[in-house]
C-alpha cells in the first residue's frame, strides 16, 4: 500500500514514523525514500529508512542508511542505537559497542541504547558489564522488554542460572505475551537440567513464534533428555518440513532414529546431514559411532578417514578417530590420534605452559617431575592410578590437581607435594626446580599403551578413616539396616548426559530388593526426582545435606568409603569408588553410542582400571531394561550375604 500523496516532507516523515511503530515497515521504506528523493541528507528520513530495513531483515542496506543518518546527525543517541542494532545483526558487535560507548560516557544514552549496549556486552562475554547496562536501562524504563529479557540472560552468563530462571518466571507471569522470555526460560531450565519444565516453556514460546526453527530443535533436545524420543522426532520433522536441507536437523533426526533402533534410517539421516553440510563434524562422528556399533571398528575408521580425505575439520576428525581405537583397547594407536594436532602442543586446550621439558619416558632417577591434571575430575582420578608408578621411578613428584582433589591426593600419595591448580600458573611454580612435566592423561600412552600393561587396578586413593567411620555409624544408625548401597544415576555432561544417565524411574526392580539401605551419592539438586521415586516405589533414599560432591570431594570420598556397595552410572562416583577399592557396579551405555567413555572399553564385565568395579553394559541403545534386570538379580544375591 502506498503512503499518503502530495504531503510535505515533515508530514510524510510523521506518517512514516507511525508506520514503523505499527510494524508497517515496507510502507515506511517507501515513504521515507520519497522524502529522500528531494532531501537526500535528511537524517530523520535516513533513520526511518534504516530502521525499517533492519526490521525487514535487510541488514546491509539498513546499516548503510543508518550510517548516513549518523553522519548527518552524530549527536542523536536514538540514531546511534538503531545503527548499533544493524551492526550487531551484521556480527559487528565491537563496532556497535564503540558507537554506543561514546554516548554512555556522556550519560546521553536512552534506555533503549543502554539495553543495546548491554546486548553488546553479552555478545562480548562481559556479563557483569551487561547487567550494569540493563539495570540502568530498567531504572529509566522499567517495562522495556528487551532489557528485561536480556537481564535474565546476563544473570545466566554470570553463572546465576537459578536467578535467571526466577527472573524469567516473574517476567512471564507479569507479561505472558513476552515470547522471548518463554524461550530464554526454557533454555535456562535446560541448563539447570529441569527438562520437563524446559519443554513446557519452549512449547509455550513456539505458540508465539512457530517459525523459530532453532528453538524447535531445542525443544526436541529437551524431549531427548526426558526420553520422549518419538516427540523429539516429531519436532525435528516439523523443522525439516520447512527447511528440508537443515543439516543440524538431519543430524538430530539421525540421533532420534538411532535411539528408536531404526538403524538404517538413522544412517541415512546422518549421511543427509553430511551431504548438506560437509563441515558438520557432529554428523560424521555420530555416523561413526553408529557404524562402529553395527559393523565394527573398521567401518567407523572409514568414516573418519573420509572426513580427513575431504578436508572436513581434519584435526577434529583425527581426535574423534582415536575414540573407537581407544574403546577397542588399542590405546597407543588411539592416543596418537586423540592427541593429533598440526599445532604445537602448547596450543592444546588445557595445556599448562611450563618451561621445563615434557616427560616422554626419560629416566627419572633423582629427577623431579610435575604431574598436572587437565580434564574433568573423573578423568583426573582415573589417570591418577598411574601416579604410584611414577613415584617409584622419580626422585620427587609434584602433583598439580583440581583444587577439590588436593586434600584427597595429598593423603593418598604421601611423599609427594600436592598443589591446588590455579587458572594461571602461580609465579612460585614458574621458579621451581623441575626436570620434567606431564599431564596425568599423557601418562596413559607411556604407562598403559595396551591392555597387557595394566597392573591389576588396586586401590590408590585413601579416604579420611575417621570421617568414613563416623558417616557409616550415622547412616547405619539412622537407617537401622544393612548393607549400605550408595547410588548415583545422573551425568552432568551436557553434550551426552541423556546417553549416560539412568533415571530413577527405571530402577523399580532394584528398589524392590529387600535389605539394602540406599544412600544418594548423586551430585547436584535432584530432590524432586528422589522424592518421586520414594513415593512411587515405596523405597527410602537417604540424602546427606552435609556432603556436597561439587564442593567437598574429600568429604565425598569418605561418604563413598562408608558404603558396602556403590551402584552408579558412569560419573564421578564410579571413579571415586573404584579408586578407593569399594565394591562398585557401573551401568555404562552401549558401546558405539558416543556416550560411553573409552576407558570402560568395549567388552567384558571387568574394568582394567579398578579391580573393585564390575561393569553392567547396556544391550539396547538408550534402553536400560535388561541392564537394570541384571543389576537387580545380582543385588538380591549381594543382599543375602548380610
Amino acid at each position: 500500500m502506498a503512503g499518503p500523496q502530495n504531503i510535505s516532507p515533515a508530514d510524510a516523515l510523521q506518517v512514516a514514523s507511525t508506520y514503523v511503530n505499527g510494524g508497517r515497515f515496507a510502507e515506511a521504506v517507501q515513504l521515507s525514500r520519497s522524502v529522500l528523493q528531494s532531501q537526500p541528507k535528511n537524517a530523520d528520513a535516513l533513520h526511518i529508512l534504516g530502521l525499517s530495513l533492519y526490521h525487514l531483515g535487510q541488514y546491509e542496506q539498513a546499516a548503510q542508511a543508518l550510517s548516513s543518518a549518523f553522519k548527518a546527525r552524530s549527536s542523536d543517541a536514538a540514531i546511534a542505537n538503531s545503527y548499533a542494532l544493524a551492526l550487531i545483526a551484521l556480527d559487528r558487535t565491537d563496532d556497535a559497542a564503540a558507537r554506543l560507548e561514546k554516548f554512555a560516557r556522556k550519560g546521553k544514552l536512552t534506555a533503549a541504547g543502554l539495553s543495546t549496549l548491554g546486548d553488546c556486552r553479552l555478545r562480548q562475554n562481559q556479563p557483569k558489564k551487561a547487567l550494569a547496562c540493563f539495570e540502568k536501562a530498567l531504572k529509566e524504563s522499567p517495562t522495556l522488554i528487551a532489557a528485561r529479557v536480556n537481564y535474565g540472560e546476563a544473570l545466566k552468563q554470570s553463572g546465576d542460572v537459578a536467578g535467571a530462571i526466577t527472573h524469567y518466571k516473574d517476567l512471564v507471569h507479569s507479561d505472558p505475551s513476552a515470547a522471548s522470555a518463554w524461550r530464554n526460560l526454557g533454555l535456562a531450565l535446560q541448563d539447570a537440567e529441569r527438562f520437563g519444565e524446559s519443554t513446557e516453556a519452549l512449547e509455550t514460546y513456539l505458540t508465539h513464534r512457530p517459525d523459530d526453527l532453532q528453538s524447535r530443535l531445542s525443544l526436541a533436545a529437551g524431549f531427548f533428555q526426558t526420553a520422549a524420543f518419538e516427540r523429539a522426532l516429531a519436532e525435528i520433522d516439523r523443522v525439516l518440513t520447512v527447511a528440508p536441507t537443515h543439516a543440524e536437523a538431519w543430524n538430530n533426526k539421525g540421533l532420534a532414529l538411532r535411539t528408536l533402533e531404526r538403524l538404517t534410517d538413522a544412517e541415512a539421516a546422518f549421511q543427509k546431514a553430511i551431504s548438506y553440510d560437509p563441515t558438520l563434524t557432529e554428523a560424521r562422528t555420530n555416523l561413526a559411532h553408529l557404524v562402529h556399533d553395527i559393523r565394527g571398528i573398521d567401518a567407523a575408521l572409514e568414516v573418519f578417514d573420509q572426513a580427513i580425505a575431504d578436508g572436513a575439520n581434519i584435526e577434529k576428525a583425527h581426535v574423534d578417530r582415536g575414540f573407537p581405537l581407544l574403546i577397542e583397547g588399542r590405546i597407543k594407536e588411539g592416543w596418537a590420534e586423540y592427541r593429533w594436532s598440526e599445532a604445537p602442543q602448547e596450543q592444546r586446550p588445557g595445556w599448562r605452559p611450563y618451561r621445563t621439558p615434557a616427560w616422554t619416558g626419560q629416566d627419572l632417577a633423582g629427577k623431579t617431575i610435575l604431574i598436572w591434571g587437565e580434564q574433568g575430575v573423573g578423568d583426573e582420578i582415573i589417570y591418577a592410578s598411574m601416579i604410584p608408578e611414577v613415584i617409584a621411578q622419580a626422585g620427587k613428584v609434584i602433583i598439580e590437581c583440581e583444587p577439590r582433589l588436593a586434600p584427597l591426593f595429598k593423603r593418598s600419595f604421601p611423599g609427594t607435594e600436592t598443589i591446588a591448580r590455579e587458572t594461571e600458573i602461580a609465579p612460585a611454580m614458574k621458579d621451581r626446580s623441575i626436570d620434567y612435566h606431564i599431564s596425568s592423561a599423557d601418562l596413559c600412552p607411556l604407562l598403559r599403551p595396551g591392555l597387557s600393561a595394566f597392573t591389576g587396578g588396586q586401590p590408590y586413593l585413601s579416604a579420611d578413616p575417621t570421617k568414613r567411620d563416623s558417616l557409616r555409624a550415622e547412616y547405619s544408625g539412622e537407617l537401622a539396616r544393612a548393607p549400605l548401597v550408595g547410588i548415583a544415576w545422573r551425568s552432568g555432561r551436557k553434550n551426552n548426559a541423556w546417553l549416560k544417565s539412568v533415571p530413577l524411574a527405571d530402577w523399580p526392580p532394584i528398589f524392590a530388593t529387600r535389605g539394602p539401605a540406599f544412600v544418594s551419592l548423586q551430585y547436584g539438586d535432584h530432590r524432586a526426582e528422589i522424592e518421586d521415586a520414594e513415593a512411587r516405589f515405596g523405597t527410602q533414599i537417604m540424602r546427606d545435606g552435609e556432603i556436597d560432591p561439587l564442593e567437598d570431594l574429600d568429604g565425598f570420598a569418605s561418604q563413598v568409603a562408608a558404603m558396602d556397595l556403590v551402584l552408579t552410572n558412569s560419573n564421578t562416583a564410579a571413579h571415586v569408588a573404584g579408586a578407593l577399592g569399594v565394591p562398585t557396579w557401573v551401568m555404562v551405555p552401549r558401546a558405539g553410542s558416543g556416550g560411553m567413555p573409552w576407558y570402560w572399553l568395549r567388552q567384558g564385565t571387568a574394568c582394567p582400571w579398578y579391580a573393585s568395579v564390575r561393569l553392567y553394559r547396556q544391550t539396547r541403545f538408550q534402553n536400560w531394561e535388561s541392564t537394570i534386570s541384571a543389576v537387580a538379580a545380582d543385588m538380591a544375591e549381594f543382599a543375602k550375604a548380610f
